[in-house]
């Protein structure tokens, strides 16, 4: 019976083994052999519960059976049980130490519990046994892979190859490796070699498709991800992640020529310059002469990349309305509520935002919901991202009349709340920013929509009326850069929080690494906003002043040893730029005042982070440019009562930096002013700017009002 039996099992025909098996452990409870058929029967069959019974029956009969205790711990692992499985995998290693197939499914149980730098030492261990186990190499590969020991993962998935050329997950695995390190010809290879192993991999015809694209050969890309997709729907969908990450943030138009962009945009974030001029003149090619798709520019994510690459305004325009154009075709308006707007009762603002949180829109606006005149509006806030339990988001809640979360919400549903509400004015405070929804504002769930202070751009919609700007970031040269027509405040467009705390507490350069007597520049903006152009004038002012340093924000390990090296490559030792870590943020913006000067990035400058400098009483120092993002802090500058500190040229900046860094009497003047002139500049005049803003909300709405087109604002002093 048991022969018949275990032949039934050999050929795939559990069901017929198992009531033969069944029935020979009834006649023979002690047999150990039988108990383990009929615990792989069972297994077969997918009775994991009978399966687990069975294998227990063969160890308590035979406890140093290796086969039913690592077969016990398989069935733990499918009944959704790791850590159980784990302890009797570790058991059974006791008796086998040199099991590599015990050392394999310890691995990848500590990987499933996210231990990770178990599963490598486990990994290893089994080659240590078995050099060319091909499971045991596979998986370690793909752990480097996710460990970002990019490196050690080529070599690695490259001797996977060799030994196996005509396996195709060792060459697909090679190709994923390939593609994280931008070695864009050998990863096309790696999959193309998969592909004709097995040519229904779904997953190797999209890995396939992301080389072609960031090769530029952007026809054949298109093509592997449509035969991605026609493979395997699911598996297409899951590879989408890796898209969006391999591009380094959000994406929702999915083309060839997107990816190159966002991804090569990644680079750049991380102070990867070799390619800085080409990719500008390219991405700016494809603006002027866009592909036919009207999909493949419409990517909102695009528009932020242009800032610090100082195209054009046109041309940044140009695809701002791409952008809009395919928003616009994918949410259809919303049909108008029949009811008129009464002009007696209290205007209803809507202010929408992703950003409700520990983020730099809400520490600037935290008090604006709150300062609003309640005899003349209704401030209703809807967020787009679900809240962070801060005192910020509180802060943020409590001051709005109403607080609604959208987050969970598509977008038409999101849009149909905010015109049951009768908003009359809706403030767009994203853009087009990470986790904004600018389809909502596509829907026109407003008869008035706004732009204002969390995007530095146009929106090139023609569903958004206005753009509240100051005469300084937008003068009336640049109105042509903007769908939207200007609403000028008087004074400043910023809008700072006035009582944002600094911390006090005992601050010494030692302790951030600084040089006591020498001068520290300073420039906390983040790494993608610093270009080339930037770094050069920079390295000739440490040149010039060799008892300088460079004061940079610490935006992750790969950013900074690019600085490090492009410093080397400059002439200036790589030690001479210093990295400052996380601090919360009151301790933050207290650390400013160890520091002589802030120099600002030219294309794209600080914002936030120059408000908070000169809140600080550190000097700020900026050349303006010919866009809105270049000429923000020369609008915090002027609104701060330091407009000397504004230049127009780089030479005019390497010049003022140089010669302030050596008239220390000149810098202490600035901070003295910054100190005294606080208390009444307009840059830090809260209640003041919110005033402004609320006369101009009333000039929108009059206008709306009285039956007349929108157009530009000039808010009087």
């Amino acid at each position: 019976m048991l022969d018949h039996a275990s032949h039934h099992l050999q050929h795939g025909k559990a069901e017929q083994a198992l009531p033969l098996l069944t029935q020979h452990c009834i006649d023979h409870p002690r047999d150990a052999f039988g108990w383990f058929l009929l615990g792989a029967c069972h297994h077969q069959l997918n009775q994991l519960p009978q399966a687990l019974q069975a294998f227990e029956q063969v160890l308590a009969l035979e406890p140093r059976h290796v086969q039913a205790r690592s077969a016990k711990g398989v069935i733990l692992s499918a009944m959704g049980r790791p850590q159980d499985a784990l302890q009797v995998f570790r058991k059974a290693l006791h008796l086998v130490p040199s099991d590599v197939q015990l050392l394999l499914n310890i691995a990848v149980l500590h990987e499933q519990l996210g231990d990770r730098a178990a599963a490598l030492q486990r990994y290893d261990q089994a080659l240590a046994c078995q050099p060319t186990f091909p499971a045991a190499m596979l998986n370690r590969g793909t752990l480097l892979l996710r460990l970002q020991r990019l490196d050690e993962a080529l070599a690695n998935n490259r001797k996977l190859v060799e030994l196996h050329p005509n396996w195709e997950q060792a060459q697909f695995n090679l190709g994923e490796v390939c593609l994280a390190l931008g070695r864009w010809q050998d990863a096309k290879t790696a999959y193309a070699q998969a592909l004709t192993l097995a040519p229904q991999m779904a997953k190797a015809q999209f890995g396939l498709g992301l080389a072609l694209a960031m090769l530029q050969r952007f026809d054949e890309s298109q093509q592997a991800f449509d035969r991605a997709r026609k493979l395997d729907q699911t598996a297409f969908a899951s590879s989408l992640q890796q898209a969006a990450a391999l591009t380094g943030g959000e994406l929702r138009e999915f083309t060839p020529r997107t990816l190159y962009l966002l991804r090569e945009s990644a680079n750049l974030e991380q102070c990867d310059w070799h390619n800085w001029e080409q990719y500008t003149a390219t991405f700016a090619s494809m603006i002027q002469q866009p592909p036919a798709a009207s999909s493949e520019l419409s990517e909102p994510a695009l528009l932020f990349r242009t800032f610090a690459l100082a195209l054009p305004g046109h041309d940044t325009l140009k695809l701002a309305r791409h952008i809009a154009h395919r928003l616009a075709e994918q949410h259809a308006p919303l049909c108008p509520l029949v009811a008129p707007a009464a002009a007696a009762r209290k205007i209803r603002i809507g202010y929408v935002s992703p950003d409700f949180r520990n983020h730099p829109t809400a520490r600037l606006t935290r008090r604006l919901y709150a300062l609003h005149d309640r005899n003349q509006f209704e401030v209703y806030g809807y967020s787009l991202h679900p809240g962070d339990n801060s005192p910020l988001r509180r802060d943020i809640e409590q001051g709005c009349d109403t607080f609604r979360e959208l987050s969970g919400l598509d977008a038409r549903a999101a849009a149909d709340i905010i015109q049951r509400d009768r908003i009359d004015i809706l403030i767009d405070l994203a853009g087009y920013t990470t986790r904004a929804r600018p389809e909502i504002f596509a829907q026109r769930p407003a008869p008035l929509q706004a732009c204002y202070l969390g995007f530095p751009h146009s929106t090139g919609a023609d569903y958004m009326d206005y753009f509240i700007g100051d005469p300084i970031i937008i003068p009336s040269q640049l109105q042509s850069q903007f769908s939207e027509h200007i609403a000028y405040l008087p004074e400043c467009y910023f809008l700072f929080d006035n009582q944002q705390a600094i911390a006090d507490m005992p601050q010494s350069r030692a302790a951030h690494s600084l040089p006591e007597q020498g001068v520290v520049f300073c420039c906390f903006n983040n790494s993608n906003k610093i270009t080339p152009h930037d770094f050069d004038l920079w390295m000739e002012l440490l040149k010039r002043l060799p008892n300088s340093v460079l004061w940079l924000l610490s935006n992750n390990p790969v950013s900074i040893a690019n600085l490090r090296k492009e410093a080397a490559q400059r002439g200036v030792h790589p030690e001479r730029l210093v990295f400052a870590g996380f601090l919360p943020n009151e301790q933050h913006v207290a650390r400013y005042r160890l520091a002589d000067l802030f120099l600002d990035t030219r294309y794209y400058n600080a914002h936030t982070t120059a408000a908070e400098a000169l809140w600080s009483g550190l000097p700020v120092l900026t050349c303006a440019g010919n866009s809105m993002a270049a000429r923000v802090a020369s609008s915090l500058l002027q609104a701060a009562g330091l407009p000397e500190l504004v230049t127009t040229t780089p030479d005019q900046y390497l010049e003022l930096a140089f010669n302030l860094a050596l008239d220390r009497r000149r810098l202490q003047s600035l901070r003295q002013r910054l100190t005294q002139q606080r208390a009444n500049a307009a840059l830090f005049a809260t209640e003041r700017q919110v005033a402004h803003l609320e006369a101009l909300y009333h000039a929108m709405w009059q206008r709306h009002l009285g039956g007349q087109a929108v157009q530009t604002l000039h808010l009087a002093r």
